[in-house]
């Protein structure tokens, strides 16, 4: 059987060698007329970029109700493929912190490929959107945003929390070529 494979792997490297050589540059024979030709190639890089992300400043809580902002933002993706977001913050879990306090207020966070995340997709902490985002094959989308984050905290959350004007996370935003 291991010959076999060596046989195989053989043929297979030798079909490579040989297909390789066929798509090589020619040159011209000696005539009244002679031509030589060129095989151009490239690749194209996976790239995606995200800019325009703005601060989310709440402000006060008004004391009843959830309490909901957004950022909008533009997605460029190669060919205007599709991407994936992985949401993280710097405290390790979707909650903004008081330093005055220690306490911790939870959050939800949704993102779209639209500029209405309220329909979009439910984020779970360090993990990559379920869904394909569509990017735009544009670095600056055409002069318009084409995603957007949504944060909410709910009611209850709000109520048990305690007094400080100094709640708040870093959200990071990991778009990923998919």
């Amino acid at each position: 059987m291991n010959k076999l494979n060596t046989i195989v792997t053989g043929i297979a490297f030798a079909a490579s060698v040989f297909a390789g050589n066929a798509m090589a540059a020619s040159d011209g024979s000696l005539g009244a007329t002679s031509s030589g030709s060129s095989v151009v190639s490239l690749s194209i890089a996976n790239r995606v970029q995200i800019t325009g992300v703005s601060d989310i400043a709440l402000g006060a809580w008004s004391g009843s109700g959830n309490l909901s902002g957004s950022t909008n933002f533009c997605v460029y993706r190669s060919g205007g493929d599709n991407y994936s977001i992985t949401a993280t913050t710097d405290n390790g879990a979707f909650a903004v912190t008081s330093a005055t306090t220690s306490d911790s207020i939870p959050f939800t966070a949704q993102v779209d490929d639209s500029l209405d995340a309220s329909a979009g997709e439910v984020l779970s902490y360090n993990t990559a959107t379920a869904v394909a985002l569509v990017g735009s094959s544009s670095l600056t989308c055409g002069g318009s945003d084409n995603a957007q984050l949504l944060v909410t905290f709910a009611q209850s959350d709000l109520q048990t929390a305690s007094t400080a004007n100094d709640y708040q996370a870093t959200v990071t935003l990991l778009v990923q070529p998919i």
